[in-house]
């Protein structure tokens, strides 16, 4: 039933809008920036709020992206102020679930665009990418949304320009600071909610400083929380971001990007499917709250899963305005992000054995690099031609092993992984991109090569003495690393104004993602070092079928947009290869020729994953905004996605049926709606999240339910206290999950419960 009012609620969707709307599309320009220039169509005023609009590029005549908006950061709140991915998810076609109720959980989140993991993505701060490695991909916690003006996503082909950080496949996002403003303003925040939720938000913006113009901002906020369920801390979370404008002259500005993040928090407890499939018992189970004595239990306490981050990112931006028809623009940067993951586990090897004990790991990673490029315009063509220049150095801090003695202290038995990185991982993308227009035809085409390789890593293993002390022996078995990889990124975008509201457009590329999933394989090898050692398998033999993920894109859609009615559908193709896939090679043991070697951990044959898969995809999306005055505004944007397996899968020594089938953990309907209303300062915004039900085993037999929440947001705003100087005087109260559906996600993590937040904000 939930499945055709679904579909019928699309397909009348998008009937109403091509009736309602009649005359020409005007796509509005993204925003004005040094070196830009559109065709300016026909304005046509808007009656309500925008919340996503069109978007596109430096030297872009085809919009190929979605604006998020001011409006639409705001109506995430609380649970979009710590984290990108959950403002992302009012997105048709992306799906964003956390097991945690404020969002501020690092890691076990699950975004996905278009049925691809958002981890395979790029996010980007002005075209500069923002990532980091073990879990690779975009650092969506490192911002406060506050400090953000707007935000573009590109979820087909990708910008070239765009720093394409470790891949593209899920997405790229390209967040647009807030910079420094012309006046003297100083903005707070301060909000609090259930399970001891708080964040303290402040920002100063010094204004221009004559004589040069020179305008500063700083904000700080401070977030933390205790966990919904369970025992231990979310956060704290400290935040500072600096941005400084200079301009000199007529020809020349300077931008200067500044963020410092650092978070630590505990960690959540994944279930079983039995566990999952059973919430009236297992909603609120956790891990261990106290120590028993007994360490076959202990290990599970809930001080032994914590993770810590922090992280600096130093960005610029110079513009050089060098003729009327040139400019040149250099973006150096350099981010540097560490991380300390502690794990408890239930089979530590040490002298002689194993036993339950914790596990810690961590590293450092620093990057520097520069992206320069020359933009152009001439009559009515456009165009620039760049380089991306990046180094990586990873600094591994050697693993360490605890096995846990029975009063809860830890006794150091050897090192977990131990690899020392030769050389650095540098990445070379030149790229370039044409773009004109000719009558009602717009057209680009844009082309980005990238090379990137692999550090070298030597290998070192934990030996014991006489008496079990342990000590560090190089191992070559061990050693790895120092592959390249290459990939051609070709895009193409048309479009064709048919009347005054209606554009039809057309874009097409590929996208890639750099391999992945390095620590699995070499966590594997050390479980199995000795039985490995006696088959004579390098640890780099198991890398052997590494290579770059690629995704060929096809988008077909519409934009249609009155005074009233903005409509956005969009179908789309993709075929995807060398996709990360388990297999089981079928080693037989060494020590018994006539069965097939075992991983301990499952006591199923080895199995691993490497770049060897297929899938096919399509799907449908529409984003809908109907304006009925301006003071009330419906959105609707619903979505298809088929993601399938193209091919079976063996793995742990048995082959799977997927051929064809839909992809795990990928629903195939989602929907996101609202109504936005406002009267004389008062704004109420109900919305309701619909994600269908998916699967999370090869076996099609665990199900994830389908589920549908809805959340409240109400605000009411003075606009100004001209005796304090305050303006923009706001109290606001947000209640999500408002039915308290019990609900579970990939990973078998329990959806958060009905939370509440309230806040205060005003400027000065």
């Amino acid at each position: 039933m939930k499945k055709k009012f679904f579909i019928s609620s699309t397909i009348l969707g998008l009937i109403t809008g091509l009736v309602l709307s009649s005359s020409v599309l005007a796509e509005e320009l993204k925003r004005s920036e040094e070196f830009r220039k559109a065709e300016e169509l026909p304005e046509i005023v808007v009656k309500g709020e925008r919340i996503l609009v069109p978007t596109k590029e430096t030297a872009e005549t085809v919009y190929t992206g979605t604006e998020i908006t001011p409006k639409g950061i705001e109506i995430r709140g609380q649970q979009g102020s710590s984290t990108i991915w959950s403002i992302l998810s009012i997105l048709p076609g992306i799906m964003f679930e956390s097991p945690d109720f404020a969002n501020l959980a690092s890691t076990y989140t699950t975004i996905r665009v278009r049925g691809v993991s958002g981890g395979l993505g790029t996010m980007s701060v002005e075209g500069i990418p923002i990532y980091g490695g073990n879990p690779i991909g975009p650092r969506h916690y490192l911002l406060d949304s506050e400090n953000l003006e707007n935000i573009g996503v590109y979820k087909g082909i990708a910008p070239v320009e765009l720093g394409t950080g470790a891949g593209t496949r899920g997405g790229v996002v390209e967040l647009r600071p807030k910079w420094a403003k012309d006046k003297l303003g100083i903005e707070f925040n301060q909000a609090l909610g259930m399970f001891d939720y708080l964040k303290s938000y402040v920002r100063v913006d010094s204004g221009k400083i004559t004589p040069y113009g020179t305008k500063l901002s700083l904000s700080y906020s401070y977030t933390e929380a205790d966990k919904w369920r369970g025992k231990g801390k979310m956060g704290p979370r400290n935040n500072v971001n600096f941005t400084l404008v200079q301009p000199i002259g007529e020809s020349i500005n300077i931008k200067l990007w500044v963020n410092y993040n650092d978070i630590s928090h505990h960690k959540y407890r994944s279930l079983s499917y039995a566990q999952a499939d059973n919430l009236s018992e297992y909603r609120r189970w956790d891990y261990n709250t106290y120590l028993t004595g007994n360490s076959s239990v202990d290990w599970q306490y809930y001080k032994f899963f914590k993770v810590e981050w922090s992280n600096w990112d130093f960005l610029g931006f110079l513009n050089f305005k060098i003729s009327p028809y040139i400019g040149l623009e250099l973006k150096p940067y350099y981010r540097e992000e560490e991380k300390d993951d502690w794990e408890g586990s239930s089979r530590i090897s040490g002298f002689k054995g194993s036993k339950p004990g914790v596990t810690y790991s961590g590293w450092t990673v620093k990057r520097y690099g520069l992206i320069s490029q020359i933009v152009f315009n001439y009559k009515t063509l456009e165009g620039l031609l760049g380089y991306h220049y990046q180094d990586s150095e990873w600094i591994d801090v050697p693993g360490k092993n605890y096995w846990l003695n029975p009063d809860g202290s830890l006794n150091f038995v050897g090192w977990g992984r131990v690899l020392k990185s030769k050389g650095k991982s540098p990445i070379k993308s030149p790229f370039v991109k044409l773009s004109g227009r000719f009558n009602k035809f717009n057209w680009q085409i844009g082309l980005k090569y990238l090379e990137t390789k692999d550090s070298k890593n030597i290998g070192y293993i934990t030996k014991y003495t006489p008496n079990g002390t342990p000590y560090l022996e190089r191992e070559p078995l061990l050693d790895h690393g120092g592959k390249s990889y290459s990939v051609w990124l070709p895009s193409l975008g048309l479009s064709y104004n048919l009347n005054p509201n209606l554009e039809v457009y057309l874009s097409a590329g590929r996208t890639f993602q750099t391999p992945y999933m390095y620590m699995p394989i070499v966590s594997l090898y050390y479980r199995l070092y000795d039985k490995f050692r006696k088959l004579g398998i390098t640890l780099n033999d198991l890398f052997k079928d590494f290579n770059p993920e690629k995704t060929d894109n096809i988008d077909l859609g519409l934009r249609v947009r009155t005074s009233r009615l903005e409509l956005y559908p969009t179908i789309y193709f993709s075929k995807h290869k060398n996709l990360n896939t388990p297999i089981t090679p079928g080693w037989k043991d060494p020590d018994h020729p006539t069965q097939l070697l075992l991983d301990p951990t499952t006591n199923r044959p080895v199995s691993f994953n490497t770049f060897v898969g297929k899938a096919k995809g399509y799907g449908f999306e529409l984003s809908t905004i109907y304006h009925f005055t301006n003071k009330v505004s419906f959105f609707f944007n619903p979505s298809y996605v088929r993601l399938k397996y193209d091919g079976n899968i063996t793995s742990q020594g048995i082959t799977y049926r997927v051929d064809g089938k839909q992809v795990v953990n990928v629903p195939k309907r989602m929907l996101v709606s609202g109504i936005i209303m406002s009267w004389k300062g008062l704004e109420v915004v109900p919305m309701l999240r619909y994600v269908s039900k998916a699967y999370g085993d090869l076996r099609f037999t665990e199900k994830i339910p389908e589920y549908t929440l809805i959340d409240l947001k109400l605000s009411y705003t003075i606009p100004e206290f001209k005796t304090l100087k305050i303006r923009d005087f706001k109290i606001g109260l947000e209640l999500y999950n408002l039915l308290d559906k019990k609900y579970f996600i990939p990973g078998y993590y329990p959806g958060p419960p009905f939370t509440l937040f309230s806040s205060l904000s005003f400027k000065f």
